[in-house]
């Protein structure tokens, strides 16, 4: 817990610090630095070796975030988001029955953006990619035969204990509706795929255990500098 929440902390002083280092650096008299709230709801699964059969589970992502438009058609934006992910009927060669799984972690995800505009200069289309580096901060495990959840993910659980961190890679599009003065509201598809084996009981016989999540997200953005490239 005391890791989580340094973590936290770290999160929270490095978002305002960047915030505060693209405000304060000489930039293009066209660029614009924004500050957005986003969130939304989750579609998570695990898939791998260790996975037989499960279905998705719902989950929500929410946290803030900052973009810097540095061209005409390019962005880098980087956040800070608290998410829920897992998966239910979880199925593997090593128990005896299924389990569900629920997931929360802390996210800083890291984006170029690609944008172009459509129906003049109001509306506009964002393609991008990039990573998020994640800390699992808890994990819940049951039967799927049980209705809640009253287990905490231990090595004495099926499928051992969480990894502490993953790498996600993500990928989606959206689109944005711009209003005058440069702020907007948006809305986005995200794909994520993690990279990091998820479970010590998969990790211990040799079988893969990894995330995959589909995001998707509302965005509303203000301008902190300049007007919108």
């Amino acid at each position: 817990m005391v890791g989580v929440l340094r973590f936290f902390k770290l999160g929270i002083a490095s978002s305002a610090g960047a915030a505060f280092l693209l405000a304060a650096s000489p930039s293009p008299a066209t660029a614009q630095v924004d500050f957005g709230l986003t969130g939304g709801p989750t579609i998570a699964d695990f898939s791998g070796t260790y996975v037989d059969h499960s279905i998705s589970t719902w989950g929500i992502v929410i946290g803030p975030y900052f973009e810097w438009h540095f061209s005409p058609h390019w962005s880098v934006e980087a956040g800070f988001m608290m998410a829920q992910m897992g998966a239910f009927e979880v199925v593997t060669p090593l128990e005896e029955e299924a389990y569900d799984y629920r997931t929360s972690n802390l996210q800083i995800p890291i984006a170029v953006n690609f944008r172009t505009p459509f129906f003049g200069e109001t509306w506009g289309f964002r393609a991008f990619a990039g990573g998020a580096p994640v800390i699992n901060s808890g994990c819940d495990v049951k039967p799927s035969t049980q209705f809640s959840f009253d287990t905490e993910c231990s090595a004495d659980t099926p499928g051992g204990e969480i990894a502490s961190s993953d790498l996600l890679i993500q990928f989606g599009i959206g689109v944005d509706r711009i209003f005058k003065g440069g702020s907007g509201l948006g809305f986005d598809a995200r794909y994520s795929v993690g990279t990091k084996n998820l479970w010590s009981e998969a990790e211990a016989n040799g079988l893969t255990a990894k995330n995959g999540v589909l995001d998707l997200k509302l965005r509303f953005w203000w301008p902190l500098e300049g007007p919108r490239s």
